[in-house]
This record gives structure tokens, C-alpha cells and sequence, in this order.
């Protein structure tokens, strides 16, 4: 359903319940299925189709279709509608009503239809009906406003019976109209009865008509329930009354605006409700009138009668006072228990009202206290209506308060008054493991685990609730610590595995009265003991075991200085213990190892490690002084004489120091290059090209590089060539 497009829609609801007089039962039968009572729509006839825009019905008979004529079973709690409230099904105890039409708008249209012979010996005949309607006032022209019609057609002189037809078109000032809380413009109202007299048409043929459409626009729409009930001998119930019964209840259908109960010949009022209660019953073949007046317009002032008969039955009928129910819970009204002492075999049905206008939907499970009403009923049609008072108590009122956090190996008493102080008095306690209380608590007054526990508080009268409590018990598990060199007892894994919120002492003996003097730097292996306490002031003391495995020693002596390019071995700087294995590093992070220990040609600190058999590390820096080497100078003579004599035939320096990137150069007076080479196995033989310089005076250049400082080495000098 479009909710937003249903605000500006007719929503329309009929109820209706037909009762004649007692021709049919006095043939032997009512009209087949008039009230739908096999679930079907057997000798009645569908109509669907369109309402057009001048307002003329356009209907023709195809069967009922769904969601168009649909079925409505009343075998369960009944349906509401949405606007007005009321049931969906008719509250006259019937099985099923029809629904006619649906909540979709298109200018559809609906009609249903039951064509009936009244019997030709039947002058005195009456038609009794039950409406309910539901409109939403589009405010179109009158013609175009969504509509409800009613009428009643003589099939034997072929014309409408005036006084049982009636139209209701969509309007804000219907009378007995009430304004719903749902949606805007819709108006209701709620069942109400018509009756049509049909006196002097006895063997006639006559046809009721029941028709709703849309609006002729299109926009807005309608549906509509109907039922008939099939009680054929009088619109009048109770007038049977069994040995034994101490009153009789004449009831007369609900929902007109005046009644009045005459005696037999109409001289005495004797009521003006729809029921007439009569303590003592009269004498049988009693006969008493009704006079019924419909509200204006909604039918035909009616008179019905009723003669009382009485049964030679037994009829006992008991009903407890009252019956009482907790909250949360509910009262079974069909128990046997609350008609216990009646007679075997009654029918029962509830009400919420003495005059049995409001069926009780669930008397099975009421949960509203209050006064409820049931009637019986027996074979022989002797009936009774008694009240019964249903009281729904309120749950006992249970505080619970947690009890204090215990100290393991201490329990927690559950049964303790603290636990459930400030509770009603009286009440009875019971304990659960869960909230359905289906699992008892084997040992409520020694419990030695934490968690999450119930309480069930019953009162006098049956009625429990159920609340949880919070066991809290501290426990102390530790862990033993085995560590080098010390160990801290302070640390988060020693007692991680305890209860949070303890605060924590430490001692060297079980009594907890020497106390470690420092818990965070402890040396010697041994048993310690912890102290745990909560914040209720229990404590716990329990032992751990300290390991301190001792740390490798290292003693270092630090190598004596050199020279580069000599190298220092670090590895002989300490004396080797047996069954320790040793690193060399480059940081005392112990990241960065030495390539090569036995062989280091730079100064620094170098660090090395010792790991022991139980794995204890321990570290120790070594120095390494390596000193640098002097300065590069280079030797050369300043003559020599190429004469192959073995003497000094060749010019070649001699280098002292750590010198790279080679290149020596001989120039001549002129400055002429003469000799050059970067090889430091050459030399100069005093000639050119094969050929021989002559005697004179030569310079010579040297250029390095100083391999220790990575500085420019340059040196130059003259040379004296001799022959």
C-alpha cells in the first residue's frame, strides 16, 4: 500500500449481520451459506469493475477474484483495522467474514450479492445488519467522492425496498462519525446495526446488494468486510434457560440507538439496554417484546419478539472470582480450572463487556488486569454470562548488590542479606547459573570461581524476577622467572596471569615480613614471595622462583698502538674462556659486526661479546690506536752518469712512505719534457728517444698521492747529467 497516496484516499469498511425471523427455522434451515460459515462464496455473487467519471457503476459478474473478495477466518485473534480500531472480523462469534475490494486506488468498483425466498406463510419478516464504515474525505464534487451503498431489492415486483437502502458518501460531518489518529481527513464509525422491515412480503424473492467504489477521479479508494449471521431463529438470544439456572439474559443484537423490553402486552417497560436480565427466570412460554430504534438514516424502526423456554437440562455454570497472573505474564482464561465445578460439555466464549458487544481476542493470554466476562453455553442452548476479575501483580521488587572481591582461596556467600538488602520482604531466593534460571547453583554459599550468576526473588503469590550478580574472586598466578645477571619481580609477566587491580609487595619469606629490598634488581637465585592485595584489602601471597644465571666475564687488555699500515688482532686482547663463544663488533649495539678482528687497520673502540653455555650475554669495548705513518719524501741523487759502469747509470728516486697514483717527470733546461712515467720500476737513462742527451743539468717532478692521509704528495729537485 502507498501510505502517502492513501492519505488522500477513501478507506471504506462494512460490517454486516443479517438476522431473520424464525421462518427459516421453523422450514428447518437458513439460507444456504448467507454468512460464508463453509469459507466460501457459495450462492453468492461477484461483481468487479469500474466506477466512471459521472459516477455510474460498471460491475459485471466474473467470480471472485483476490484480493478483490477475499476470505477472512476469525479462527485466532482478530484483526484490527488500521484506521478505526475495531476487528476486521464481525464480532458476532461467527467463523468467517468476507473482505470486498482492497487499499488500491484506480476508480475500482465491488459488489457482492444474496438472493433469498421469504416463505409465503412469513408476513411478519425482519432483516437485522451490522456496518462499519471508513472513509478519507478527498473533497471532490459529491458525485465524484468515494462511496458505500446498501440496498435491498424486491426481485418479485422488481424494485428496491425503500427502507433498507442507504448511501454514505465521503464527507467531514457524518453523523456518529469519529476523526482517526491516522493519516489526515479519514473518518470512522465503529459497527452499528440497521434493520429492515419486511413485513407483507412474505413469498417474495428478495435480492441485498452491497456495493463501495473508488472515487470516480481515480485517487482514492476503498474496501469493505461483510457478514451474516446464520442464527435464523430470532435476532434475539437467551431465551432458554435450563433447571438450575437462577437468572436468564435476553440479548438483542448490539449497536442501535434505543431499546425497549415490554412485557407480553406492552404495558410495561421493562428495560432500555441491549440485554434484559431476569432473576428468577419466568415461567416458560413467557413471551416479551423489543422495540429497536436505528440511528437516523441507517434504517427502519423494528419490533422483535421473544418467548422463553425452558429445558429440561441441567445447567451448572461457575466462574472463579478472580485469577491472578504475574507481569511479564499472562491469565488463561479457557484453563478449566476457572470454570471448575460447571457442567460437562459447556461452550464457553469471552467478552470484555457484560452486554457481549467486545469479543476478548486472546483469552488464553490476557495482560491486562480488569473484569472479563464468560459465557457458557450448553447443548440445548441454556446460556449464562459471569464476570471474573483478572489481577496481574507487579514482580517483586529485587535489589542485588555485588558482593566484595574475595581473595583466593576464599569463597563468596551469595545467601548473605548484604547481597540482596533493600529487596521486598518475604521473598524467596533461588540461584542460577543463567538468566533462564534453568541451571541451579550447586553451592550458592561457597562460590569459588569469578563470573556472572542469578538471583531469582519469588514472592507469595508465585510471581519471580530475575536478577544478576557479579562474583569477583582474586586470584594470584605467577610465573618464574629465570633471567642474567638480575632480575626485575616488578615486571608485567611475572603477574600477568592474576586478577587485574591487585597491588603488588614483595618478600623473601612466606610470612610476608622481610621485604626485598629491591624488587626491580634482584641477584641471587632463590624462592621470593608476592603479596597481591585488592582494593577490599585481601591479599594473597604466593612464591615464585628466581633464576639469576651469572653473565660471561670478559677482561679486556687493550692492544698496544702501531703504525700504519701494521694491523691490530683483537682477538688476543682477553684471555678465552672455555665453552664461551665470542663476537667482534663495530657498535655496542652488537648491529654492526668487524669483518676482520685479527686484522684491523683503523682505529677505534671495537666491542666483543661473550655468550655463555647459558646464553648470558655480556659485552666489553676494546681500543684500537693505530698511528700514523710521516710524511712521504722522496730520495733522488743530483747526478749520475749512464756510461755502463755499474755506478750510477740510471736516475731513479727512491720513495719513502705509503705513495699512489705515480708520475715522475724530467724536464731540461728548457723546460722540454724529457722523461716521463707513472710506473715506479722505470727509470731515466739520460737519453731521448734512443738518444743521448748531452752533459748538462736536468729537473725532476714527482707527484703522488699520500695513501694514509689521501693528500697530494709533490716533490721536485735537479739532476746533474754526466758522461
Amino acid at each position: 500500500m502507498n501510505t502517502t497516496r492513501s492519505y488522500a484516499c477513501l478507506f471504506l469498511v462494512f460490517m454486516i449481520s443479517g438476522f431473520m425471523s424464525n421462518a427459516y427455522a421453523q422450514l428447518g434451515a437458513c439460507p444456504p451459506n448467507i454468512g460464508f460459515e463453509d469459507g466460501s462464496f457459495n450462492k453468492w455473487e461477484c461483481f468487479s469493475g469500474k466506477v466512471t467519471g459521472t459516477g455510474l457503476i460498471d460491475v459485471p459478474a466474473i467470480g471472485s477474484m483476490s484480493n478483490v473478495h477475499t476470505i477472512s477466518d476469525n479462527n485466532g485473534p482478530q484483526a484490527v483495522d488500521p484506521y478505526g480500531k475495531f476487528p476486521v472480523n464481525c464480532p458476532n462469534g461467527s467463523r468467517y467474514s468476507i473482505r470486498l475490494g482492497n487499499d488500491q486506488n484506480g476508480a475500482q468498483a465491488e459488489r457482492v450479492s444474496y438472493t433469498f425466498n421469504i416463505p409465503a406463510n412469513m408476513n411478519d419478516y425482519s432483516i437485522i445488519y451490522n456496518y462499519a464504515v471508513v472513509f478519507q474525505n478527498p473533497n471532490h464534487a459529491e458525485f465524484q467522492q468515494p462511496r458505500f451503498t446498501s440496498r435491498v431489492f424486491d426481485v418479485t415486483s422488481n424494485q428496491y425496498v425503500s427502507c433498507g437502502s442507504f448511501e454514505f458518501v465521503a464527507s467531514s460531518s457524518l453523523l456518529g462519525f469519529q476523526q482517526s489518529s491516522l493519516g489526515q481527513n479519514v473518518f470512522y464509525k465503529p459497527w452499528s446495526p440497521i434493520t429492515i422491515n419486511l413485513n407483507g412480503y412474505a413469498g417474495k424473492t428478495i435480492r441485498l446488494e452491497f456495493t463501495n467504489n473508488d472515487c470516480t477521479l481515480g485517487g482514492h479508494f476503498g474496501y469493505a468486510y461483510l457478514d451474516v449471521n446464520e442464527n435464523c431463529s430470532t435476532p434475539i438470544t437467551g431465551n432458554i434457560y435450563c433447571n438450575g439456572s437462577d437468572s436468564l439474559r435476553l440479548k438483542a443484537p448490539f449497536g442501535f440507538q434505543q431499546y425497549r423490553w415490554f412485557n407480553a402486552d406492552f404495558s410495561q417497560v421493562l428495560g432500555t439496554t441491549n440485554t434484559l436480565l431476569l432473576a428468577p427466570p419466568p415461567p416458560p412460554n413467557t413471551t416479551f417484546g423489543l422495540e429497536i430504534v436505528p440511528y437516523p438514516n441507517l434504517g427502519c424502526k423494528d419490533t422483535l419478539y421473544s418467548t422463553v423456554v425452558l429445558s429440561p437440562e441441567s445447567f451448572v455454570f461457575q466462574v472463579r472470582d478472580t485469577v491472578e497472573a504475574c507481569a511479564f505474564s499472562s491469565v488463561d482464561l479457557t484453563a478449566p480450572a476457572v470454570t471448575s465445578g460447571s457442567s460437562p460439555g459447556l461452550t464457553y466464549s469471552y467478552f470484555r463487556d457484560i452486554s457481549e458487544t467486545e469479543y476478548l481476542a486472546n483469552p488464553n493470554a490476557v495482560k491486562q488486569s480488569g473484569t472479563y466476562y464468560i459465557k457458557a453455553v450448553n447443548a440445548t442452548g441454556c446460556n449464562d454470562i459471569r464476570a471474573v476479575t483478572v489481577l496481574i501483580r507487579n514482580p517483586p521488587s529485587l535489589l542485588v548488590t555485588n558482593p566484595p572481591e574475595a581473595c583466593s582461596p576464599a569463597t563468596v556467600d551469595l545467601t548473605t542479606s548484604l547481597v540482596t538488602v533493600g529487596s521486598d520482604p518475604g521473598l524467596v531466593f533461588s540461584y542460577w547459573r543463567d538468566s533462564l534460571a534453568t541451571t541451579r547453583v550447586a553451592n550458592p554459599e561457597k562460590i569459588d570461581q569469578n563470573g556472572t550468576f542469578y538471583i531469582r526473588a519469588q514472592n507469595s503469590i508465585g510471581c519471580h524476577v530475575t536478577r544478576s550478580v557479579r562474583v569477583s574472586i582474586a586470584i594470584m598466578n605467577l610465573v618464574n622467572q629465570t633471567s642474567c645477571g638480575n632480575v626485575d619481580l616488578t615486571l608485567r609477566p611475572v603477574t600477568e596471569a592474576s586478577s587485574p587491580g591487585l597491588t603488588y609487595t614483595y618478600f623473601k619469606d612466606p610470612g610476608a615480613t622481610e621485604a626485598v629490598p629491591d624488587p626491580k634488581l634482584v641477584s641471587s637465585s632463590g624462592t621470593y614471595y608476592i603479596k597481591g592485595t585488592n582494593t577490599t584489602g585481601c591479599s594473597i601471597v604466593q612464591p615464585v622462583l628466581v633464576t639469576v644465571n651469572p653473565l660471561p666475564v670478559i677482561n679486556v687488555i687493550n692492544p698496544v698502538p702501531v703504525v700504519f699500515p701494521a694491523t691490530v688482532n683483537v682477538s688476543t686482547s682477553f684471555a678465552n674462556t672455555p665453552g664461551v663463544d665470542y663476537t667482534f663488533w663495530s657498535n655496542p649495539a652488537a648491529t654492526s659486526s668487524t669483518i676482520q678482528p685479527t686484522a684491523i687497520g683503523t682505529s677505534g673502540t671495537y666491542y666483543i661479546r661473550a655468550r655463555n653455555q647459558f646464553g648470558c650475554l655480556a659485552t666489553q669495548p676494546v681500543v684500537v690506536v693505530i698511528s700514523p705513518p710521516p710524511l712521504p719524501k722522496i730520495v733522488a741523487p743530483n747526478a749520475f752518469s749512464p756510461n755502463n759502469d755499474g755506478i750510477n747509470d740510471v736516475f731513479r728516486p727512491v720513495i719513502d712512505g705509503q705513495i699512489a697514483q705515480y708520475y715522475l717527470r724530467i724536464m731540461n733546461r728548457y723546460g722540454q719534457e724529457v722523461f716521463g712515467t707513472p710506473d715506479i720500476t722505470r727509470y731515466w737513462n739520460g737519453s731521448l728517444n734512443g738518444n743521448k742527451l748531452p752533459v748538462g743539468t736536468y729537473y725532476w717532478i714527482f707527484e703522488g698521492t699520500d695513501l694514509y692521509r689521501e693528500s697530494k704528495v709533490t716533490q721536485s729537485g735537479s739532476v746533474t747529467l754526466l758522461r
